[in-house]
């Protein structure tokens, strides 16, 4: 599933103020962390990802970043799933960043 992040949960500096993202480790608690992979339009590095109009992707980007979400953000004032991601570019991303 891709989720639409407030990314005011994430490490500072990313400058757009929500990104998906992609789980890649649930915790076992909700005090635990979930382990996200950020996706960028402007990176050229990480799991490429074609322009995907249902999801709302307007043009190619990549899975770049893996970053530490604590249980306690993930809910609905800061997530929003979008929908499925296709499962060969899933499997992609958790090989390269899952745990």
């Amino acid at each position: 599933m891709v989720y639409w992040l407030d990314t005011t949960v994430l490490p500072p500096g990313d400058p757009v103020a929500r990104r998906p993202v992609v789980v890649v480790a649930a915790p076992e608690s909700v005090g635990g962390t979930v382990a996200v992979v950020s996706r960028s339009g402007t990176e050229g590095f990480g799991v490429g990802h074609p322009a995907d109009a249902r999801l709302g992707f307007s043009g190619a980007g990549h899975f770049s970043r893996r970053h530490p979400v604590s249980g306690r953000l993930w809910t609905s004032l800061n997530v929003t799933p979008i929908g499925p991601l296709d499962a060969a570019v899933f499997a992609e991303v958790v090989g390269r960043f899952g745990p």
